[in-house]
């Protein structure tokens, strides 16, 4: 995509500041986890949607197994990279 001084298109060129979200299950012990997810969620959701306008640049997933006494959980985290062209004051 080329980049246009008119167009208000971030192109990859621009990016100057890049900010790392990550949203997923860290502790199965912990209560506090639904709520941390969804205070991420909103942010990433601010990120995509404030002034100046964040692009979705990359995304990595991974996950943990955790043995907890007879059984295993599978915990999940997929972290988001949104760029700007400047840092946006969140």
């Amino acid at each position: 995509m080329l980049s246009d001084k008119n167009s208000s298109v971030l192109d990859l060129a621009d990016v100057r500041y890049i900010e790392r979200i990550v949203i997923g299950r860290y502790n199965p012990n912990n209560s506090d986890d639904d709520g941390f997810m969804q205070r991420q969620i909103d942010k990433l959701n601010h990120c995509l949607d404030i002034c100046p306008k964040g692009i979705l640049i990359g995304k990595d997933s991974g996950f943990k197994v955790i043995k907890i006494g007879e059984n295993t959980v599978i915990s999940q985290q997929v972290a988001y990279h949104i760029g700007f062209k400047r840092k946006p004051t969140l």
